[in-house]
């Protein structure tokens, strides 16, 4: 007959997952877009303004959601004035590249303004990926305003505006 003695001891773990929000934009050269109207080639043709566009920036980002918290987006605002007569569209691709998790959905070609505008929404738990290739692709484009006397707006100037992207809780 063997007796055996009966013991346990036993301890605590504690996993803390925090909160992320990171974002970053890269490019394959520099962050700056340049864009300029197609001149007039001949007396009596209009610059044309409604077909510039530009892309070559990509969105990165990191989230942990919490449960206060359950989705994300990205936002984007203009700091500074446009010219006169213009405005500044953005719209974001889909994913792409090597990130994984409940990765964000474009808003779709947004007009940008000094107000935080939409361009990424319902982004949860995830990562892009780093670097070009991952996340979301965005274009530019610059229009003349809808306005009848917008392109009387116009004169000639070099301008830069800034644009700034958050990623931002819902709210």
């Amino acid at each position: 007959m063997s007796f055996a003695q009966s013991d346990k001891a036993e301890h605590e773990i504690n996993v803390t997952i925090p909160e992320v929000a990171l974002l970053g934009l890269v490019s394959e050269s520099d962050k700056a877009v340049s864009m300029q109207p197609m001149m007039a080639t001949e007396a009596g043709e209009a610059v044309v303004l409604n077909e510039i566009s530009s892309s070559r920036i990509w969105v990165n980002y990191s989230s942990i959601i919490s449960e206060a918290t359950p989705r994300r987006k990205v936002v984007a605002v203009i700091q500074g004035e446009l010219p006169k007569g213009l405005t500044l569209k953005v719209a974001a691709s889909a994913f792409t590249g090597s990130g994984k998790g409940k990765l964000g959905t474009p808003a779709g070609l947004v007009t940008l303004s000094n107000q935080p505008t939409d361009v990424i929404v319902d982004i949860g738990s995830c990562y892009t990926g780093k670097g070009i290739n991952n996340g979301h692709y965005l274009t530019y484009q610059l229009e003349k305003e809808d306005d009848e006397n917008a392109y009387a707006m116009l004169s000639a100037q070099n301008t830069a505006v800034n644009v700034v992207y958050t990623l931002t809780d819902y709210r």
